[in-house]
C-alpha cells in the first residue's frame, strides 16, 4: 500500500549517485515521460469544478490525494459510498449508477462489499458490456456494446512509446449492439440534454480559434466518426508533430516515430538546466517536497521513508491470518479481460502459489483445493506448491472472475474477494496489502 515510498527512495538514490539523465540510469517512472505515444491523453478533461461537488477544488492539475477525495469519490470507495451515502460522509445517497468500461465488482478491493452494494434494492444500475461479467450479472439493465472491431478509433501504447495506432472498423455492430457514444447520445436526447450529438459537439469545438482552420478540412468528409478522429489527431500535439499524412496513417494502421537516438529521460534537464528546469515547483529534483509537506498527510511524508501499512508483518492480525497475500498481474489476461478464454485457462491454470514451508504444516500438497480466507471473504482455489515464492507469502493472480456460491465462497477465486477497499499514500487503489489464512477445503469452512 505504501509502495510509492520505495519508488521515491529509488529516485532519491538515483539522484544522489548522479545517474539521472544518463543511459540506463532511470530507477522509476516507466514510459510516461517519453514525449511520444501520449496522443489525446488528458486533453478532453474539462476545466472547472466537479459538478457533483461544485464547492470543491478543481481537480485539473491537482495531485493532492486529499483534495481529490474532497471533490469526488475515490474509485476504491465507490461501493462504500453506495452503502453509506451522506451518513458515511459521502456527497450523496446514490440511487442510480452507470458502470462502464470496467469490471468494477471484480477489480475493486473487497468484492463482497461491492456485490452487497450492487444488490441494494434501492439502487438502479446500468452496465454497458460485451460480456456477462461479474459486474454485469448484478446490473438491473445490461446494454450490449460494440467491441473495438466494430468501430474505428485511435490507440496508443501503454503508457507511451514511439508509435501511434489507428484501429479500422472490421465488422458491423452485431445484433442490437451500439457503441458507448451512441448510447450516450440517445440517452441525452431522451433526457432533453441539448447539443450533445457528435455533430453538435464538433461544431462547438471548431469555434475554438486554434481548431477553426480544421473546419474546411473536415467538411470534405461525410462520416462523423472519421471527422472526430481527424480532429483528435490534430489536437494531440505528438500526433500532429509526427503524423504528416493522416490518410496514410489510417491505411497502414500504425505510425512509427523515427528515433535518431534512444530517448533518455531528463537528459535535457541535466545537460541544459537553465533552459530546461525539472517539472517541479522549484524546478529542481525535489528529494524533500514542500508541496507534499503542505498537505500535512501522515501517510505521505515530504521525504521518502519507510511507512508501515495496514495488515503488515507486525500487525497483531497475523495471529489469525499469518500469510501475506500478493495479487500481481497475470501473463495470460489483462486484468479480468480474456478470463473466459478456455485455451488460456488450460495453458495457465488459475492457482495460488504457496511455499512448501507453509504448505507442509497445513497438510497441503501440490494440486490440492484449498480455502484462502480473511474477515472480508473466502476463495476456493487450487494450490501450486513451489519454492519460487518466499515463505510467509501466497500469491493469487488478479483478474479471475468473482463467483460466490450459496455459502458465500468465491469459486472463481477473485483476489479482490480478500483485498481491502483502501487507497495508497498517493491516492491509488491499494490491492496488494492483505493478510490471509489457508487450509484444505475438505477441512470445511
Amino acid at each position: 500500500a505504501m509502495g510509492g515510498q520505495y519508488n521515491r527512495g529509488a529516485i532519491t538514490l538515483t539522484a544522489m549517485t548522479g545517474n539521472i539523465g544518463k543511459p540506463g540510469g532511470s530507477a522509476a517512472g516507466g514510459l510516461h515521460g517519453i514525449p511520444y505515444g501520449h496522443m489525446f491523453r488528458g486533453i478532453m478533461i474539462p476545466p472547472g469544478r466537479n459538478t457533483a461537488h461544485p464547492k470543491g477544488k478543481s481537480l485539473r492539475g491537482n495531485i493532492n490525494p486529499r483534495d481529490r477525495l474532497d471533490t469526488r469519490v475515490h474509485v476504491n470507495k465507490i461501493f462504500d459510498a453506495i452503502l453509506k451515502g451522506k451518513a458515511g460522509g459521502y456527497p450523496a445517497d446514490t440511487k442510480f449508477a452507470w458502470f462502464a468500461v470496467c469490471n468494477f465488482v471484480n477489480q475493486i478491493g473487497n468484492a463482497n462489499k461491492s456485490a452487497k452494494a450492487m444488490s441494494r434494492e434501492d439502487l438502479f444500475t446500468v452496465v454497458p458490456e460485451l460480456w456477462l461479467t461479474p459486474t454485469a450479472q448484478y446490473a438491473d439493465i445490461v446494454l450490449p456494446v460494440t467491441g473495438f472491431s466494430a468501430r474505428s478509433d485511435l490507440t496508443r501504447p501503454w503508457p507511451s512509446g514511439p508509435y501511434f495506432g489507428h484501429m479500422n472498423k472490421a465488422i458491423e455492430p452485431i445484433g442490437e449492439c451500439k457503441d458507448d457514444i451512441t448510447i450516450a447520445e440517445e440517452l441525452a436526447e431522451k433526457l432533453g440534454i441539448k447539443n450533445f450529438k457528435r455533430e453538435e459537439l464538433l461544431e462547438q469545438y471548431l469555434k475554438n480559434p486554434q481548431l477553426a482552420p480544421m473546419k474546411g478540412v473536415l467538411d470534405k468528409y461525410d462520416d462523423i466518426n472519421d471527422k472526430w478522429l481527424r480532429l483528435l489527431s490534430t489536437m494531440a500535439q505528438d500526433v500532429r508533430q509526427h503524423v504528416k499524412d493522416y490518410d496514410k496513417y489510417k491505411k497502414e494502421a500504425i505510425h512509427r516515430v523515427d528515433l535518431k537516438e534512444p530517448y533518455i529521460a531528463f537528459k535535457k534537464n541535466i545537460d541544459d538546466f537553465e533552459n530546461n528546469p525539472f517539472p517541479t515547483p522549484s524546478g529542481k529534483i525535489e528529494i524533500y517536497s514542500d508541496q507534499i509537506a503542505s498537505w500535512n498527510n501522515p501517510i505521505c511524508p515530504p521525504i521518502a521513508k519507510y511507512t508501515p501499512t495496514w495488515e503488515n508483518r507486525d500487525d497483531p492480525l497475523t495471529e489469525k491470518y499469518p500469510l501475506q497475500l500478493i495479487s500481481p498481474h497475470p501473463r495470460q489476461r489483462v486484468h479480468s479481460e480474456l478470463y473466459k478464454i478456455e485455451w488460456l485457462m488450460e495453458a495457465i491454470p488459475h492457482r495460488m502459489w504457496i511455499n512448501p514451508a507453509d504448505a507442509a504444516p497445513r497438510g497441503i500438497r501440490n494440486g490440492d483445493m484449498c480455502l484462502t480466507f480473511n474477515d472480508r471473504g473466502t476463495v476456493a482455489i487450487e494450490v501450486f506448491v513451489t519454492k519460487r515464492i518466499i515463505p510467509g507469502v501466497v500469491c493469487i493472480y488478479e483478474g479471475a472472475w468473482y463467483n460466490p456460491d450459496e455459502n458465500g465462497i468465491d469459486r472463481g477465486a477473485c483476489a479482490n474477494t480478500l483485498t481491502k477497499d483502501a487507497m495508497s499514500e498517493g491516492g491509488a487503489a491499494a490491492l496488494k496489502t492483505c493478510l490471509v489464512q489457508v487450509k484444505l477445503e475438505k477441512e470445511g469452512t
